[in-house]
């Protein structure tokens, strides 16, 4: 799961896109208007997709 901001100016979101294609099954979420702290500005929205992530995947182990 790799949640980014569009807007976040200390990992910029094209890193994301990097990341997640390195990451099998990985689900990248980029939140419009978001910065570094996005799990403040958008707390529920933030919430709502890592609660979504975690009911749908599975433990490999």
């Amino acid at each position: 799961m790799i949640i980014t901001g569009t807007k976040d100016v200390a990992v910029p979101a094209p890193n994301s896109l990097v990341l997640a294609q390195k990451i099998p099954g990985a689900w990248l979420v980029q939140i419009k208007g978001g910065g570094h702290g996005l799990m403040y500005q958008y707390p529920f929205v933030f919430s709502k997709v890592l609660l979504t992530f975690l009911s749908t995947t599975t433990n490999p182990n």
